[in-house]
Parts: C-alpha cells; sequence; structure tokens
C-alpha cells in the first residue's frame, strides 16, 4: 500500500508541473495586451480582476504546493523535502526578479509618465513567471 501512495504522490507532481506550465502560460499571455490606464468599462474591471485572480492561485500553488482537496497524507507525501526546497528556491529567484523589476520601473517611472497599474502588473507577472518558471525546471530535474 505505501507504494502505491508514492506513485499518487509522484504523478500528482507530475501534474502540478504540468498544470502550472499551462497557468503561467496563460498567464503571460493574458498580460500579453498590457492596459496602461485604469479600468473604465464593467469587462475592463472583470479582466483585471479575473488576472490578479489568477495571479493570487499561481503564487498560491507556488507557496503552499497545491493540492488542498486532495487527503492531507497524500499532499504531505507529493510535497516532499526536494519540493519543499525546490519552492523555496523559486520563491527566491521570483522575489529577485520583482525587486529587480521594480527597481527599472522606479527609474522609467521617474523618467517618464508610466502608470502604476501598469507598473504593479509587469512586477506581478515578471516575479511570478521567473517563480514558476524555475519552479518547473527545478520540479522537472527531480521527477526525472
Amino acid at each position: 500500500m505505501p507504494t502505491d501512495s508514492a506513485e499518487a504522490a509522484d504523478r500528482l507532481s507530475q501534474r502540478r508541473v504540468r498544470v502550472l506550465q499551462a497557468v503561467m502560460i496563460l498567464f503571460a499571455v493574458q498580460a500579453g495586451r498590457p492596459q496602461v490606464d485604469m479600468p473604465q468599462r464593467t469587462v475592463e474591471f472583470v479582466g483585471h480582476f479575473a488576472w490578479l485572480a489568477l495571479a493570487l492561485v499561481l503564487f498560491l500553488i507556488l507557496r503552499t504546493g497545491g493540492f488542498w482537496l486532495r487527503d492531507p497524507a497524500l499532499r504531505a507525501l507529493a510535497n516532499d523535502e526536494v519540493t519543499r526546497a525546490n519552492r523555496a528556491d523559486a520563491m527566491e529567484w521570483g522575489f529577485t526578479a520583482a525587486i529587480i523589476t521594480a527597481i527599472i520601473g522606479c527609474v522609467v517611472a521617474s523618467l517618464t509618465a508610466m502608470p502604476s497599474v501598469f507598473a504593479f502588473k509587469l512586477v506581478i507577472l515578471i516575479g511570478l513567471f521567473v517563480a514558476t518558471f524555475r519552479f518547473i525546471k527545478l520540479e522537472r530535474a527531480a521527477l526525472a
């Protein structure tokens, strides 16, 4: 029976990598048409808040490992020490990328009229994209 749990946790880990890849691509594509002004119409608000909700979900998956509705024992097996170390490393890379993006954005905003919504979305996009990409790369290496 323990091998069945370990195999199920391994399958969940592989699925997490595939899902994160798809979500990361969707997240980046949605930010492909940056909105420079605050939303005015209802559809713009919906798109804006949907992107922010996706950013929050992506962040929570990276922060907690996901699988919130799964059996706690299986979730613990899928979030082993290697995965936790990979998530920590990925979050460190994402934080570094976000800070560098914020510093560059601050310089650009000092010289131009960069809207704050655009700057915040850029920091979120770059930080989460780098963290997710790093986590996927490390998990693939660990699962191979």
